[in-house]
């Protein structure tokens, strides 16, 4: 799924020393050379309160999706205006809640105004979506409160349809149940050949507490309040079309975000991509529009927190001080692909291949999340461009204006 560039690892070892947020290293560089980089990674879980040092680590980090395909046929369940019918095992109508406890897969069809699916097992669940329109009154619609692993799949042909409520029923020490219309605490895979609409109304709309892929499917995401797409660890697009559109942020991982494949569409008031460390784009179609952030966000604060190998990138962000591209103080990395960057200011971009458009004023911060800022009202000014031969007619060389604190008078703005 995930397509490793060799040039991606040898670009960075050119940028020089790197800095960033405090994480564990799960990489070792067994070997370097002109030829071949070797990277052993452990099968060790992305986790908020640890970080990487640099590019090579973080993207070393990604751990591959194997898809479960052995399933244990549990139920058919069928909703309506009258209830919940089940024809099968491992789930239970709770006053207008599907009740599913024990591992397996479920398909899933008709249509309710007032129904959620609570899942708590300690095994693997997989819910197919075969034509389903569903709204809670309650919280979220569907709910992995604790669950190994949950795939939900829409069916060839369906077209489904989740909704949630606009407020949340909370638990015995008043902490909201569920976040998001999608909402789960374990890991969380999407895949099928049909379409998902989904809208959230009270906070996210699909959401995950540990690692969150997308591996097929037409998926449709309108968020009225927060975050479209929300993962706490890793989140993986590694196929289907996924269209985001969202008051607020679009997509965003607390830790690692990586793009392998597919068509991806944001459209959002805030930042259109968010990573708080890390975001690696591979392959896929990539269409970002912010209409008051950054397109594309990593807050990593290292060289190459945003790496871009492959795939066709189309970004637009806000006016200065915001931009398409933002990787707070650091240098952002391009090492293939074709990037198209629209916006007010974009962070330092080191550019080791590819077919690239960038424009806009580059920032030595980016935007509101940048630790930096833009140097001077107009951006950075290129060297050369005083010429002591060209002097103004009234300029007095002993009566120049003191330089800025902490700069130097040869300096540029």
């Amino acid at each position: 799924m995930k397509n490793k560039f060799l040039i991606s690892i040898l670009g960075l070892l050119l940028v020089g020393a790197l800095v960033g947020c405090s994480f564990n290293n799960t990489a070792k560089i067994d070997a370097i050379s002109d030829e071949k980089i070797k990277t052993e990674v452990t099968n060790q879980a992305v986790a908020t309160d640890s970080a990487y040092t640099d590019a090579a680590s973080a993207s070393a980090a990604y751990e591959e999706l194997t898809v479960k395909t052995d399933w244990d046929s549990k139920a058919t369940v069928t909703f309506s205006a009258d209830g919940i019918t089940i024809d099968g095992s491992g789930c239970t109508d709770d006053d207008g809640v599907l009740s599913i406890t024990e591992g397996g897969e479920y398909t899933l069809s008709g249509s309710s105004d007032n129904v959620s699916i609570h899942i708590n097992t300690e095994d693997n669940v997989k819910l197919i979506l075969n034509g389903v329109e569903l709204k809670s009154s309650k919280g979220p619609v569907i709910y992995g409160e604790q669950v190994k692993n949950l795939y939900i799949e829409t069916a060839a042909g369906t077209t489904n349809s989740l909704e949630d409520a606009s407020e949340y029923e909370t638990d015995s020490e008043g902490n909201d149940i569920g976040k998001a219309t999608i909402s789960c605490n374990d890991d969380l895979i999407f895949l099928g050949e049909g379409t998902l609409n989904v809208i959230g109304n009270y906070k996210h709309v699909i959401a995950g507490d540990d690692k969150l892929y997308i591996e097929s499917g037409t998926i449709n995401v309108t968020s009225n309040v927060k975050d479209g797409i929300r993962a706490n660890d890793l989140l993986s697009i590694d196929g289907g079309t996924v269209t985001v559109t969202s008051k607020n942020e679009g997509i965003e991982s607390k830790s690692l975000l990586f793009i392998n494949g597919g068509d991806l569409t944001v459209n959002s008031v805030d930042d259109g991509i968010n990573s708080s460390c890390y975001i690696e784009i591979n392959d896929g179609t990539v269409t970002v529009t912010s209409t008051e952030n950054d397109a594309i966000d990593s807050n990593g604060g290292f060289e190459g927190c945003i790496t871009i190998n492959g795939g066709e990138v189309n970004a637009t962000g806000a006016d200065a001080p915001e931009g398409a591209l933002d990787a707070d103080n650091a240098t952002i990395i391009i090492n293939g692909g074709k990037v198209t960057a629209t916006g007010g200011s974009n962070s330092p971009i080191t550019e080791n291949g590819g077919d690239n458009n960038i424009t806009g004023e580059t920032f030595s911060g980016g935007g509101k999340g940048g630790q930096g800022g833009m140097r001077g009202q107009g951006g950075q000014r290129e060297k050369g461009e005083f010429d002591p031969n060209n002097l103004p007619e009234d300029f007095d060389p002993e009566n120049r204006p003191a330089p800025l604190e902490g700069t130097t008078e040869d300096n540029n703005l």
